[in-house]
């Protein structure tokens, strides 16, 4: 039982949330430095590393896991953009076209039409 519990505090650790004078906040692993006071220590334990999970090929696995092709297609898979980012992409396109030739009338022009579907952001 000793063992263990020697074990468990050997692994653990302490975390110092220090602030500054002006308010500004930190995280340290040591005492707060002269200029701040420790505002509280947080005691944790680190989570385990897992050990890389090999394949039948007998290589380690990159992510450490193995997902179905189901999983890996769903999670690939990326969302439609939002009628506001495709009116912005647009908007980055016609500025790309018209170059450094751009008139204040052309850039009020594109940029109503982005507001206008984005409800004025």
């Amino acid at each position: 039982m000793l063992l263990l519990l020697a074990a468990f505090a050997a692994g653990a650790g302490e975390l110092h949330r220090c602030v500054s004078r002006t308010g500004q906040v930190s995280y340290l692993s040591a005492s707060c430095p002269d200029g701040q006071r420790t505002d509280r220590i947080l005691q944790f334990v680190p989570d385990p590393v897992p050990a890389p999970v090999t394949t039948r090929t007998g290589k380690a696995s990159a992510s450490g896991n193995r997902q179905s092709s189901r999983q890996r297609t769903v999670a690939s898979h990326k969302p439609e953009p939002s009628p506001c980012q495709r009116a912005k992409a647009r908007r980055e396109a016609q500025l790309d076209q018209l170059g450094l030739k751009r008139t204040f009338d052309d850039l009020s022009r594109i940029d109503a039409a982005v507001r206008v579907v984005c409800n004025g952001f």
